[in-house]
């Protein structure tokens, strides 16, 4: 399939650490709600796109929640850190373009950007957002951005 996605922080620490390993997953204190099924069904959903897309605020917050696990499971999430910004695509939104978003004070810098990002079009192509934040899915789908809400279709799903 072709598109651009892109997910948010907390499913792309859930990428990440995944990544290094599966059975750091349920170590990991961020990621209590995830299994290792979601970290296979995110990798499907993923490879549904042509392009990964990352934001540099994203990455950030991912990247300081990524590292809360100790011992050498540390050394392997950030090994995988370096491996998956190596292989996306990185675009660099400028903060200021979020903190005028009307959400701004509502939803915070990072979502803001990520709204951003979602009002653009990559190569006449709009990307689409898989997040498990329910705001930011709430705020993507008001204004008719593609969002998959993994909070609502797969882990509160019935």
């Amino acid at each position: 399939m072709t598109g651009v996605v892109f997910v948010d922080a907390n499913l792309l620490v859930l990428l990440i650490v995944g990544s290094a390993s599966k059975d750091y997953i349920a170590r990991h204190k961020r990621l209590q709600e995830f299994t290792m099924d979601d970290f296979d069904l995110l990798n499907v959903l993923i490879a549904q796109f042509s392009d990964l897309v990352v934001l540099p605020h994203v990455l950030a917050e991912a990247s300081n929640l990524a590292r809360q696990i100790s011992g050498r499971a540390r050394a392997d999430v950030q090994h995988a850190l370096r491996s998956l910004i190596e292989s996306v695509t990185e675009l660099p939104i400028p903060s200021i373009l979020g903190s005028r978003r009307p959400e701004f004070t509502q939803l915070g810098l990072t979502d803001s950007v990520i709204l951003h990002l979602c009002s653009m079009s990559i190569d006449d192509i709009s990307p689409t957002l898989i997040t498990a934040d329910s705001n930011l899915a709430d705020a993507a789908n008001s204004m008719g951005y593609s969002v998959i809400d993994y909070r609502r279709e797969y882990l509160d799903a019935p």
